[in-house]
């Protein structure tokens, strides 16, 4: 394994000119702005964005078909900033045609989630665990991007996490192939099922007073068991970002909200508390965070174990340390 400092003297023993991180730095700058993420972030260029995305090349030479990077964490941790920032130092520094494909955006459509909780269980109306996402779909966009050729273009679906449903076909992410890496990130990717003792006592007030016959968070691991793990076992190379502990997790997720509330009133201004548009108070979110807080739990304990790659982060999201595989 190796840590920062070892990557960054990575960066060095391949000789990257200096003018490569000083033209990719307007792009970072760009890519974080657009993402409402930490502008000074981009001072990692050096340290962590440009020496992972120089290990990606290297690890996609052997391969003919689009390698697929899965990066599981916590809610807020900073997944799809890093995995958008190192996708556009592919494409722009390394000539490689980089995607982001998030979980997020692969849930069931709002009506079809409500149907599946009337089915099976009322907590399934919630977006967020196994049970909520479009796994026939996002398996057939993983097939169908893994043969993308020159000249096709296809579109990836993205969430409204605001109107909590799917965006219209005409507002989704369009793909041009051929595609030579994707990154999957979400919170749950790469998560393994647990044992059934281990579902037996409720974890937290939602489980004690919604779900105290176990039905819905045994339903939610048997997902994990099933279709879940078809989508997963598409990933080439598992990635975690581990907290120092699941604590700092609400904070992250609230700063999160926060950027967004201040996003869509930047957009819809004085008129917002008059659209169908949803942010949660932090008191709202508290509640909404126990619905992941098993699965995070569970993942805290065994991704250091499982995972390929390894971010460790400090309680400001800060990457202390990362771990690769020496060879591959």
């Amino acid at each position: 394994m190796m840590n920062v400092l070892e990557l960054s003297l990575l960066s060095q023993a391949h000789n990257l000119p200096a003018s490569l991180a000083e033209r990719l730095r307007f792009e970072v700058e760009q890519t974080l702005k657009g993402l409402y993420a930490d502008e000074s972030l981009v001072e990692r260029i050096d340290d962590l964005f440009l020496p992972f995305a120089r290990w990606v090349s290297e690890y996609t030479k052997p391969k003919h078909t689009p390698l697929i990077l899965g990066l599981g964490g916590p809610q807020g941790c900073g997944k799809t900033t890093f995995c958008s920032v190192v996708s556009h130092i592919l494409a722009k520094g390394f000539d490689l045609n980089a995607i982001v494909v998030s979980l997020d955006d692969l849930y069931l459509q709002r009506s079809d989630r409500l149907h599946y909780a009337q089915k099976v269980h009322p907590l399934f109306a919630t977006r967020g665990v196994p049970g909520t996402h479009d796994i026939p779909l996002a398996l057939n966009i993983f097939e169908r991007l893994k043969h993308l050729q020159a000249g096709e273009v296809m579109y990836v679906p993205t969430f409204d996490k605001s109107l909590d449903d799917r965006k219209p076909v005409h507002r989704w992410q369009e793909v041009a192939g051929p595609v030579d890496v994707i990154f999957f990130e979400g919170w749950c990717v790469g998560a393994q099922p647990m044992s059934k003792e281990h579902l037996m006592d409720p974890i937290n007030a939602l489980e004690k007073d919604k779900d105290q016959d176990g039905c819905w968070r045994t339903a939610v691991n048997e997902h994990l068991e099933s279709d879940y793990r078809k989508l997963f076992d598409l990933i080439d190379v598992r990635m975690w970002m581990q907290p120092p502990s699941f604590d700092v997790v609400y904070d992250w997720r609230n700063k999160q909200e926060r950027v967004l509330e201040a996003h869509l009133h930047d957009i819809h201004g004085g008129v917002l508390d008059t659209l169908d548009i949803k942010v949660m108070s932090p008191e709202a979110l508290k509640g909404f965070m126990q619905y992941y807080e098993r699965i995070t739990r569970h993942m805290i304990c065994s991704m250091l174990q499982n995972a390929d790659v390894q971010f460790v982060l400090d309680a400001k999201q800060k990457v202390l340390e990362t771990k690769l595989p020496i060879s591959h």
